[in-house]
Order: structure tokens, then C-alpha cells, then sequence
């Protein structure tokens, strides 16, 4: 059950991201009324929200907001081990393993072994860093209208 949650928490927070980001992409272009503009934005943003990290970098120079998204990457490497490893840290994730260890344990989730081990705990930490990442994000992007 935790897992699941913890997978859901960072979907929804992904998923609130990349919308955002689509929908001031496509309100900047639907006043250029041009057919080919808007199928380039629409392949820009489908590109930009591949990876958090390319929707950190398209809210930047698309945008021109730099949210500090720590706590969201640091997530989702617990996801990512819990998605891709069965709650077990991934190959990937073993090649840079004191790094992802490092993010998990700045999260307040521990790795017992190789094993990510999610509490209650940690899981409503992780449920109010998605909350106020996903404020901070619409507060932002509210601020340059």
C-alpha cells in the first residue's frame, strides 16, 4: 500500500507539472494563430515533459521560473526504485548509489540493504513535499501573468 501511494503522490505531481507547463505553452501560441507554431509547441512540450529534469529546464527557459525542484527529484528516486526495482534499488540507480542513497535519506526514506522502506512517516512527508512543490509551481507561474 505504501508504495502504490507513493507512486501515485509523485504521478500526481508530475502529471499537475507537465499541464501547467502545456497550458501556458499553448495560451503563449494560440494568440500567434498559426497551425505549424502550435504543432512545434505541442512536439516541444511533449519532448519537455519527458524527465523531470527536462520540465525543470523548459519552466526555466520557457517560463523563466526557477523552482528549487529537490524535493520532488529526490522522490522520485524512491519511485523510481519502488516503478522500475520492486522497491529494490534499480542497476541505474546502483551505478551512482551513494547519490540516490544520499536523495532517499534527505526525503526521509530509508534503504535497508538495497530495499526502499516506506513508513507512514515518510509517506506524509512525501504527500506535503508534493503539495508545497506543486503550490510553489502554480504560485509561480501565477506571479509572471
Amino acid at each position: 500500500m505504501c508504495q502504490a501511494t507513493l507512486v501515485r503522490l509523485l504521478s500526481i505531481t508530475e502529471a499537475f507539472a507537465s499541464d501547467l507547463l502545456s497550458r501556458e505553452v499553448e495560451h503563449a501560441v494560440v494568440s500567434a494563430q498559426n497551425s505549424i507554431a502550435s504543432t512545434l509547441a505541442d512536439e516541444a512540450v511533449i519532448r519537455a515533459t519527458s524527465s523531470w529534469q527536462e520540465q525543470k529546464k523548459a519552466y526555466k527557459d520557457w517560463l523563466g521560473i526557477s523552482e528549487d525542484w529537490k524535493s520532488v527529484e529526490r522522490l522520485a528516486e524512491a519511485r523510481n526504485a519502488v516503478a522500475h526495482g520492486l522497491g529494490k534499488l534499480t542497476k541505474r540507480q546502483m551505478r551512482n548509489e551513494q547519490s540516490v542513497r544520499s536523495k532517499l535519506e534527505a526525503a526521509g526514506i530509508i534503504v535497508d540493504g538495497n530495499t526502499v522502506v516506506l513508513s507512514d512517516e515518510s509517506l506524509a512527508e512525501a504527500a506535503s513535499a508534493c503539495c508545497a512543490f506543486i503550490e510553489k509551481l502554480d504560485l509561480a507561474v501565477q506571479a509572471r501573468l
